[in-house]
């Protein structure tokens, strides 16, 4: 009944702002108007007959968005939660993509400038000096590509320029923060023009270590860009960029509730079970060479934008990247501080990518662009796990007693205990490799003056290979291992050989898309569409035999249908924008990914889905000093039948606002801008199985009975302060982001939920700072 009214409140306003309506205060400044190419080409956002949330650099800027997590809260139907950037999950319209298996495709593409970079432990970048970022929402393969099954994000990063201009900013902030970015954009020749940029930014933990060392989820990021423009004359154009990122943040605080924090040499109780206090982790000395809690990652891509004007109506676009990625993060899985099992996960993924793209446009009745594209990538995810086998043989047999458990000292000089090994490990790698091949075409017909009607096909196959390798460093006396039984893993059994195996198989699939556009005015439009995304089928690699040849399970392709009808307006001589669309999905083959008995993640077939929902956002200009903005997000996503029958689609809330004001005025000779922003979402659970004691997948003597793996409705408050004196270009910050130190979680569950003791990850607690910036 909300969306229905959205769409009618938006129909009804622009018949309003017929010219027989008042005449606007034309004294008053407009709502910026943003070109995208979302469809290909240059449009205004009112004209793109789809879901499009857009901003520019510079807006973003001012709200102090510096990446994915951010962007996500400002976006209708959008949301990202981060982990640590080799763990990011972004989640489109309650469809979640975020899995690290090199075997498994996305759901929802990133794109860098048209080039996806999707792959997870490899897509959440930096987001700084960008001319815009475009999220399309709803199933996008025939514009965006093969992974753009519920939508893309596409992140459009400055070009360099031929004229001379530089910037730099300087921020700091409470625990620890610091910030420095810059850029410098120089033309060379008359034909040629350089752009370099950077930023480096550190912060420290802001979950208390309580054995002492580095504080857990800290940030520490380095990222440089450089761009390079050659135009030789009016009908050729090539971008050249190269990206490069490193990212060294400390531990993700993984905190156990079930076990109290203690000291794991004495059994000493050092903190509590709160969700958002400190927390007690550990890793073994010597575990994967030495490398402490935390990540290490490292990627950079080289990517050329080439058009090349044919002739007036006909211009050919060439895209090429190269993509490379690689990321260790050691991790203490059981929340606690006996190191009952400590865990890796080491991803790497090389792709590459052309794609050949001719536009056709005669200022006529059709535009039209078609093409073909190649995408190749390789890729692996090797996991090692440690397990202190004495730790692990008490806390399954019920003899380490919640919430303080033992020492080490005292479980070390426990009868009976020196048959368990204390550094069994065991690791497994998944390995997977893709050559795809796409073609594609898109049409739009102006029927009449007012009607438009587009239509677009993509055909998709794919050739692929699945691996799998499982190796142990010795017998698993807790799994089993005798003279009988042979060598046995407690959770990874090893494959023959100690070696991998590999299967390879085909899949191809068409996706199409249908819309119509109604100008109602020649501000405001309404539109409708039917269009299909299709994620490719997997094989998903695993043993449960000792010894044996792996085994290879095939997820049949998720396919979805979308049915989505919108409405978008600029009113009041642009002062009033406002956007709103309606959906309703539905899903076959929905894969998932379930933790089993033995704690690791597998990919399933849950059945089918549906979803139901509503996007708006609204943008307000009522003078040059006072702009106002919201969104509001539905989504009414459920299993449909299957496995979570009924459940909540996980990081999923059903309700999402975001408002904001950017006020200015003329104060002691300058210009002083307030700018409070409030962002709220409404409950949500952390995994498919909405924390169900009877689909909980548990071993041991601890079940989890308890649902508490969940995130009840809360908000986030932020304000930012600018001052410029005028005539200058020096710009003077300040800024507090969750103004009331909200306490919340931005994850549960994890491989401890598979054990019965859940882990939660703490959101982020009041930060604040200043900021010092300089435009020439």
């Amino acid at each position: 009944m909300v969306a229905v009214s959205g769409l009618a409140l938006m129909t009804g306003a622009a018949h309003a702002a017929e010219p027989a309506a008042a005449p606007a205060d034309t004294s008053a400044s407009q709502v910026e108007e943003l070109l995208v190419t979302a469809q290909k080409r240059e449009q205004k956002t009112v004209d793109v007959p789809l879901a499009l949330t857009a901003y520019s650099g510079a807006f973003l800027d001012k709200l102090g968005v510096q990446e994915f997590e951010e962007l996500g809260q400002f976006v209708p139907g959008f949301d990202v939660q981060n982990q640590s950037p080799n763990n990011p999950g972004f989640v489109m319209r309650g469809i979640t993509s975020d899995s690290g298996e090199a075997t498994n495709e996305p759901r929802v593409s990133v794109y860098q400038d048209g080039v996806s970079v999707s792959k997870s432990r490899g897509s959440y970048t930096e987001l700084f000096d960008l001319e815009r970022v475009e999220v399309a929402k709803g199933p996008q393969s025939t514009l965006y590509g093969r992974g753009a099954l519920i939508g893309a994000v596409n992140v459009i990063q400055a070009k360099a320029k031929h004229t001379q201009d530089w910037s730099a900013k300087v921020e700091g902030g409470n625990y620890g923060y610091w910030l420095a970015e810059g850029m410098i954009n120089m033309p060379i020749t008359d034909s040629l023009a350089i752009r370099l940029s950077g930023r480096a930014k550190q912060r420290d933990g802001y979950v208390k270590n309580l054995l002492g060392g580095e504080d857990f989820n800290s940030t520490d990021t380095k990222a440089v860009r450089l761009a390079i423009n050659y135009a030789p004359g009016d009908r050729f154009k090539l971008d050249v960029l190269y990206n490069y990122e490193i990212d060294k943040p400390s531990g993700t605080s993984f905190k156990s509730l079930s076990y109290a924090p203690t000291n794991p040499t004495t059994g000493a109780v050092i903190g509590d079970l709160g969700r958002n206090s400190g927390a007690a982790l550990t890793t073994v000395d010597g575990f994967e060479n030495g490398q402490k809690l935390g990540l290490n990652r490292r990627l950079w891509s080289l990517t050329s934008l080439a058009s090349y004007k044919i002739s007036d109506s006909l211009t050919l676009n060439s895209t090429s990247a190269y993509r490379y990625f690689s990321g260790e993060e050691v991790f203490d899985p059981d929340g606690f501080s006996l190191p009952m099992f400590t865990f890796a996960e080491d991803a790497e993924g090389k792709s590459a990518s052309q794609e050949f793209r001719l536009n056709y446009d005669n200022g006529g009745k059709i535009t039209a662009f078609g093409g073909l594209s190649y995408f190749w990538e390789d890729g692996s995810q090797r996991v090692p796990l440690l397990i202190n086998e004495k730790v692990t043989y008490l806390f399954l047999t019920g003899q380490l007693a919640r919430p303080n458990g033992l020492s080490m000292t005292t479980i070390n000089a426990l009868p009976g205990l020196s048959v368990f090994p204390s550094n069994h490990l065991e690791e497994y790698t998944n390995y997977g490799k893709t050559n795809s091949y796409d073609a594609f075409a898109d049409v739009t017909v102006h029927a009449t003056d007012k009607l438009e009607l587009a239509a677009g096909l993509r055909y998709t196959y794919d050739d692929k290979q699945s691996g799998y390798k499982a190796v142990l460093n010795g017998p698993s006396i807790v799994g089993g291992s005798s003279a009988t039984a042979g060598v046995r893993g407690l959770l990874v059994q090893s494959t023959l050989n100690n070696a991998a195996q590999y299967k390879s198989f085909t899949d191809s699939g068409v996706t199409y898309r249908a819309v119509a556009r109604y100008a109602v005015t020649d501000n405001a439009n309404v539109y409708a569409s039917v269009s299909t995304g299709r994620r490719p089928k997997v094989l998903s690699g695993s043993n449960s035999k000792p010894g044996a040849a792996a085994t290879f399970r095939e997820i049949p392709a998720e396919k979805v249908t979308s049915y989505e009808a919108g409405a978008k307006g600029e009113f009041l001589e642009r002062r009033l924008v406002l956007e709103g669309s309606v959906y309703h999905y539905e899903y076959t083959n929905f894969q998932t990914s379930v933790r089993d008995a033995n704690g690791l993640v597998t990919s399933t077939n849950a059945g089918s889905a549906k979803s139901t929902g509503f996007e708006g956002q609204a943008t307000y200009q009522p003078t040059a000093d006072v702009s106002l903005f919201a969104t509001y997000g539905y989504s009414h996503a459920r299993f449909a039948v299957g496995l979570f029958d009924g459940n909540h689609f996980r990081l999923s809330p059903d309700h999402s606002v975001s408002v904001g004001a950017n006020l200015s005025t003329t104060i002691a000779g300058g210009r002083l801008t307030f700018l409070p922003t409030y962002t709220w979402q409404s409950e949500q659970f952390f995994d498919n199985n909405n924390d169900i004691a009877s689909l909980q997948s548990t071993t041991g003597t601890i079940k989890d009975t308890v649902q508490d793996e969940r995130q009840k409705a809360f908000g986030l408050a932020n304000l930012r302060l600018t001052y410029q004196p005028e005539g200058r270009n020096v710009t003077f910050g300040a800024f507090v982001n969750n103004v009331f130190d909200e306490k919340y979680i931005k994850d549960a569950g994890n491989t401890g939920d598979a054990f019965g003791i859940a882990t939660f990850i703490a959101g982020e607690p009041r930060f604040y700072g200043l900021s010092v910036s300089i435009r020439h």
